[in-house]
């Protein structure tokens, strides 16, 4: 399935939405949409995979880039997953590298936690 790229610019952070495949043909629209919060540097990010069906390790790649790139300037990332992405998270053993939530409410729930301490 085709990957569709949601960004929602919100006050509070960004909301990064991935529906379908993240895989290495997909990956090139996703650099730019990376490309482009970076240029943009929201203090946080929420990156929404709840609805990704397949996920392979050029996705990962990039994710791992942009936690990184974060994780650089003091920015806050985290992945809504579903049970496929954890699975591979925790096959990868990166499931320990970037913080996770169930559901977009838990997610913007950790990023306000962030932003009061």
């Amino acid at each position: 399935m085709p990957l569709t790229i949601q960004l929602d610019p919100g006050e509070s952070h960004w909301t990064l939405t991935l529906i379908g495949d993240l895989d290495y043909s997909e990956c090139a629209a996703f650099r730019l949409t990376i490309d482009r919060i970076l240029k943009d540097s929201p203090g946080s990010t929420v990156v929404d995979l709840s609805r990704l069906d397949y996920l392979d390790s050029s996705g990962l790649g990039l994710l791992l880039s942009l936690s990184k790139e974060y994780g650089a300037h003091g920015g806050r990332l985290v992945l809504v997953t579903n049970d496929a992405v954890d699975s591979i998270l925790d096959l990868t053993r990166l499931s320990g590298i970037f913080s996770t939530a169930g559901n977009l409410a838990d997610a913007s729930a950790m990023i306000e936690d962030t932003h009061a301490s």
